[in-house]
């Protein structure tokens, strides 16, 4: 069955817009973006069409000790309305599944579920017992939901069995004594919930579920739905999550981002745009950010990335591993016309790159450092005199001693940088390669252009020009402006008495305290000016 499911105007004004349905939904915002409510307007909207079913995410994962044995009809009203006598309609579902304020109600219907689980069950046992009678031959016995509860169960959760008997839940992990269900964990509990509503949503019906990704861990929950999936062929699921890993997981869905709630049943939502150089959960991400965007060297949780998340507080950061990946992200973001809307800008690390390269990068919003390594601004002179105060240490017999340190560091291995920046001038003059024409001879043509401006004796003397010109000012931050080298501010930290590696630690640990300020001033000096 083909469904039609529409969500309202974008503009807020006019009918209600029809979204693709023919996969599954995903309708993902921010803590407050209204999704709950948006959910509600979906239900409500529809259900006099088609059966919806939705399940919040303000639910009790209470198990009955035994669950209330009824006849099918009985457990299917009372599940899907709230009530099972002649009343049970869509009219008073709001009244008798919601209590009447379906936004907060905190639903309670496991031993409802149950009860229709073990209903499904005697229903299938009684028809089969029945056909076989009248055939007198063996017929294959189908599977109620239980026993496909019984075999998901087993794929995502393999060292855990579980069991349904004389109206009661029992588990039992591997070597362990069997327990009931009531003392299951509550990830354990929210599986069983989630794939029992699913399964006894009828067909050709919307299911909606509200945080899908609840108390599941990250390693169940990808397996969880897909399974699900698997076995609603004949429903659409329509997921409502702030969890931007679940939604990308989703990988057949149509993504709708909810930005706002406007009340009055409007709300501000698009979808989401396709951008094949970009990875989905980083589109999700970027789109649900009301900063702008800073691109960056660097992982998650990574010291360099703590200093551009405190350096620039109005900015959303993300990491993206090495400067290449920052280049290609921010290009991609600026240029894709759903996005080009949003402020997004690059930081990478200077890393031997000569004017030209930094004017081209310049251009498509990437920004370089004024030193060669991120790592090395945790040594330049203003930071290092923060650090030297801090530990009642003379700030100039420190400065004077970390100079040196690093200047030597460089003579020891001036050779190696001088052919490690022209290498990368090279490799730069090498990247415009370009054909002159679409044949052989264009590409011979072009090749000559092309290492006709690469001069190696021009470009190492250029190269070794700046590194004599940095050794002979005898400066701090002349020499970090070119010395390549990562491990600097670990091998600084025994001139200030601090362990191997410590000396980083405690200037972001400053950076993050009462020197907040001393510290952030001292690191901007060498960091790009933003808008």
């Amino acid at each position: 069955m083909t469904f039609s499911i529409e969500l309202p105007n974008r503009t807020g004004v006019g009918d209600p817009e029809k979204i693709d349905s023919s996969g599954h939904v995903v309708l993902i915002g921010a803590n407050g973006a209204g999704k709950t409510r948006l959910g509600i307007w979906i239900e409500e909207r529809h259900q006099n069409k088609y059966t919806v079913h939705r399940m919040s995410a303000q639910k009790a994962l209470t198990i009955p000790e035994f669950a209330q044995l009824k006849n099918l009809e009985q457990a299917e009203k009372d599940l899907i309305f709230g009530r099972s006598d002649q009343h049970a309609t869509v009219g008073r579902k709001i009244h008798d599944r919601w209590g009447g304020t379906p936004a907060t109600f905190l639903l309670s219907d496991y031993d409802k579920l149950l009860s229709l689980l073990f209903a499904k069950s005697s229903e299938r046992d009684r028809k089969h017992t029945e056909n076989t009678r009248q055939s007198q031959s063996y017929i294959l016995v189908a599977d109620a939901p239980i026993d496909t509860i019984v075999k998901i169960w087993g794929d995502i959760m393999p060292h855990r069995e579980i069991k349904f008997f004389d109206g009661k839940v029992l588990v039992k992990k591997t070597d362990e004594p069997e327990y009931h269900g009531k003392e299951m964990s509550d990830g354990e509990r929210v599986a069983l919930y989630l794939i029992g509503q699913c399964l006894c949503a009828p067909d050709n019906s919307i299911v909606i579920v509200d945080e899908p990704e609840i108390h599941l861990h990250k390693s169940l929950v990808d397996k969880l739905w897909n399974k699900v999936e698997e076995l609603s062929q004949t429903k659409t699921i329509v997921y409502i999550t702030h969890d931007l890993d679940f939604a990308a997981s989703r990988t057949d869905a149509n993504k709708i981002w909810i930005k706002s709630y406007n009340g009055n049943n409007v709300w501000t939502w698009d979808e989401v745009p396709d951008e094949e150089t970009l990875p989905e959960n980083m589109i999700l991400e970027v789109i649900g950010s009301r900063k702008k965007i800073l691109f960056c060297e660097g992982d998650a949780g990574s010291l360099d990335v703590t200093i551009y998340q405190i350096a620039y507080p109005n900015y959303h950061v993300i990491p993206r591993g090495g400067c290449d990946k920052v280049i290609e992200s921010t290009k991609a973001l600026r240029n894709n016309v759903a996005l080009h809307h949003l402020d997004a800008v690059g930081i990478i690390d200077s890393d031997y790159r000569e004017s030209e390269e930094v004017a081209a990068l310049l251009a498509h919003g990437i920004k370089t450092i004024a030193v060669a390594e991120i790592e090395n601004i945790f040594c330049v002179e203003s930071a290092v005199r923060v650090v030297a105060e801090h530990l009642t240490q003379d700030p100039n017999q420190v400065v004077e001693k970390v100079t040196q340190y690093i200047l030597s560091a460089l003579i020891s291995e001036l050779e190696l940088q001088i052919s490690s920046m022209a290498e990368r001038r090279i490799q730069y003059l090498l990247g415009a390669f370009s054909k002159s024409s679409n044949d052989k001879q264009g590409l011979t043509g072009g090749l000559g252009v092309t290492l006709g401006r690469i001069d190696v004796d021009v470009i190492y003397g250029e190269c070794k020009s700046e590194f004599d010109a940095a050794i002979a000012s005898n400066n701090l931050d002349e020499l970090l402006r070119v010395y390549n080298r990562k491990s600097l501010p670990a091998r600084i930290s025994g001139i200030l008495g601090l362990a191997n590696g410590e000396y980083k630690k405690l200037l972001v640990r400053l950076m993050k305290g009462p020197k907040r300020q001393a510290v952030t001033t001292a690191l901007q000096t060498y960091l790009p000016t933003l808008p």
